[in-house]
């Protein structure tokens, strides 16, 4: 596919590329460098599925011009490209970014995690600012290269984990502050979700479709044949190109609690499963990470359950006809004065049962914090008037945590960890998943 041609007004974004005076998603631009009517001209590196939703969530911002749109998918990202009459389109990203780049001052990545890295950091080695969709990475380098790189490159950086821009971790954190919990004694999240497919071998290999570029598609991925087994949205099952439950839901459900709690590198992570597979993820684990005391806070376990036979512990005070969490899952912190609830990206919490949670409303701390949504944060950083709430130094390490989980699901073992070096022990199999799968001759970045 070719550029359809370029959009009015696409013009000067000189003031928008590296050279922050301090490190991206903590700096602020001063707000002397914006005119006006200045906008922020964005680019969409995937414009169907979850790119739809991106290019929904930044239309209607008036500090966004969106400028390209990218996907290997033409069919996929049809409707997003006829809802934007006029913006160019390309198959290949990396000459969209070649072509019209001066007028490209940021970039949301809306691909399967095996690209996230790949993506991200073209645009960001370009200057460019830069939104990828969660988990961060598709393995552990890849985490700690990104974050390397916003240090380097100082653009601002987020990761799409959209909760962490809503309301819930600050009411959560001011009831943690107040001692609403008394001692901690569990922390809890979840996901119905298992992303869990028996195939022994391949699939086998099927006609690429018109208008769907599986080389650009596979990326940095070894070369195997196209199936369409392996997308839209399958590739989460799939060790190759997903992380599974664990990556599709952890940078959500678990956000709150590791946030709040500063729970930061765990010491151990135990699994339990329905075991391994050879190519796709258990259908159903419990995860129990612990993390070491630091000053403040005594030593803290969170369990992290996914699929039907291993649901999160439903606590006795619970009203038996009120839901767990939310459809996507939730999290609970369990403490010897209260328990509290949240739904799926950390959402608003709330004391159960219901009883207790009216008795306690009167004496809860009251936030008054207004807050917008994770993209509007993500353009207010780049304009210089906020903060981005999950840059890369903090939302590489939540995803990394998420992958030690997975790297303990593939190989049906527990892990042992240095939490100050941030190290596995003791396991030269595990060590390696750190950086599998190596990129395909081409495609390292």
């Amino acid at each position: 596919m070719t550029a359809r041609g370029d959009r009015a007004g696409i013009g000067r974004r000189s003031f928008l590329k590296g050279g922050a005076a301090a490190l991206a998603g903590v700096s602020l631009w001063p707000r002397s460098l914006f005119g006006a009517n200045e906008k922020i001209g964005v680019a969409f590196i995937g414009a169907g599925g979850k790119g739809s939703s991106a290019v929904k969530g930044l239309a209607g911002n008036p500090a966004v011009n969106i400028v390209a749109f990218a996907d290997v998918d033409e069919k996929r990202a049809g409707a997003t490209y006829s809802g934007c009459p006029g913006v160019p389109t390309f198959v290949d990203f990396r000459k969209m970014m070649d072509k019209l780049g001066k007028g490209i001052d940021a970039v949301v990545v809306s691909t399967p995690d095996h690209t996230h890295h790949y993506c991200g950091k073209w645009c960001m080695r370009m200057g460019k600012h830069v939104y990828i969709e969660k988990p961060l990475a598709h393995n552990i380098a890849q985490c700690r290269d990104l974050i390397d790189a916003e240090k380097k490159y100082r653009v601002v950086c987020q990761m799409g984990n959209q909760g962490h821009s809503g309301m819930g971790i600050p009411i959560l954190d001011a009831w943690a502050k107040a001692g609403v919990f008394g001692e901690i004694q569990e922390l809890r999240a979840w996901c119905k979700a298992n992303w869990s497919f028996e195939d022994k071998e391949r699939p086998a290999a099927e006609p690429v479709p018109a208008g769907f570029d599986w080389n650009m598609w596979l990326g940095p991925a070894q070369e195997v044949s196209h199936s369409t087994k392996y997308y839209p949205s399958r590739w989460r099952g799939w060790f190759d190109f997903g992380n599974g439950a664990l990556g599709d839901w952890a940078c959500h459900n678990m956000d709150a609690p590791w946030t709040v709690f500063d729970l930061g590198y765990p010491s151990r992570v135990q699994v339990e499963s329905t075991g391994p597979l050879p190519l796709s993820f258990p259908k159903s684990a419990r995860l129990t990470y612990t993390f070491p005391a630091k000053p403040g806070r005594k030593e803290m376990v969170l369990k992290w359950c996914q699929g039907p036979e291993f649901p999160p512990e439903r606590p006795a005070e619970l009203e038996p006809d009120r839901q767990m969490g939310s459809e996507g899952g939730g999290c609970m912190i369990v403490g010897s004065k209260a328990t509290a609830m949240m739904p799926s990206h950390a959402g608003t919490p709330r004391i159960i049962p219901e009883a207790k949670s009216k008795e306690m409303a009167p004496a809860l701390p009251r936030v008054t914090e207004k807050r917008g949504g994770h993209f509007d944060n993500w353009v207010k950083a780049i304009r210089g008037e906020e903060k981005a709430r999950s840059h890369f130094a903090y939302a590489g390490l939540l995803t990394e945590v998420m992958h030690l989980g997975n790297i303990a699901l593939h190989l049906n073992c527990d892990l042992r960890l240095d939490p100050v070096r941030k190290e596995i022990l003791g396991n030269a199999e595990a060590k390696k998943l750190t950086s599998w799968p190596p990129s395909r001759k081409g495609w390292e970045i």
